[in-house]
């Protein structure tokens, strides 16, 4: 190899290197300056992520019943069901309920079984300009950037939207992070598990609906954190 090539492949690498150490600076910055409540449910979020496997333990699994029945009662205050209905029942409501009440939410956040509900009163906050820390936006809305401790949510079904005031079927996870250019989001009852799932965001950090492949519209709210 030339003597020039290698000053070239020696300046890329240093380049490279620096890039990647800045990165990772930024990202430290960044999580450092979270708020107590905010580190609380991420961490809360990414050790349950690990409890479950990664994702490879499933609903009904002996290693994580009890964390299951622990989300239901404490996300939902449901303690009178059988195991059975636990885990045939949709539990990613009260898993986010259950995380944001264990990190101190207090009664800014409802225990509820139902995403809809919590996500009609945060578009209620935000229309009332309350006091309660927990405000929804419309995606394409300029306060929707989305940012780490955040709640993302999309549709399952049908007809659904920002201001729709009855229940509806829906889905919400937990921003813990962001790499890249895309949201990392923990969510319970996702592939049947705690799970991760990578949402792409635009260069400017709005969820990035020309990539968003969910049905009925994809992600339509952003739940602001701002505790």
């Amino acid at each position: 190899m030339r003597r020039i090539d290698k000053i070239i492949l020696l300046g890329l690498g240093v380049a490279l290197t620096s890039a990647v150490t800045f990165a990772f600076i930024q990202r430290y910055r960044v999580r450092r300056s979270l708020s107590d409540f905010k580190k609380a449910i991420i961490k809360i979020a990414e050790d349950e992520y690990k409890a479950w496997g990664g994702g490879f333990f499933k609903e009904g699994d002996e290693r994580t019943m009890d964390r299951l029945r622990s989300y239901w009662k404490g996300g939902a205050n449901i303690t009178d069901w059988s195991d059975q209905r636990m885990i045939k029942e949709p539990w990613s409501s009260a898993f986010i309920s259950w995380v944001m009440k264990k990190g101190g939410a207090g009664e800014q956040f409802p225990k509820t079984a139902s995403h809809s509900r919590y996500i009609r009163l945060a578009v209620k906050n935000r229309k009332q300009n309350n006091s309660n820390l927990f405000k929804a936006y419309r995606v394409d809305e300029p306060e929707s950037k989305v940012e780490i401790g955040d709640l993302v949510c999309f549709a399952r079904q049908s007809g659904v939207n920002y201001d729709t005031t009855t229940s509806y079927q829906s889905h919400c996870d937990l921003v813990t992070d962001i790499v890249s250019g895309k949201a990392i989001t923990i969510g319970g009852n996702v592939k049947n598990s705690v799970s991760k799932t990578i949402v792409p965001l635009t260069s400017d950090g709005y969820i990035d609906k020309a990539k968003d492949k969910k049905s009925f519209g994809g992600y339509f709210v952003v739940i602001k954190n701002l505790k």
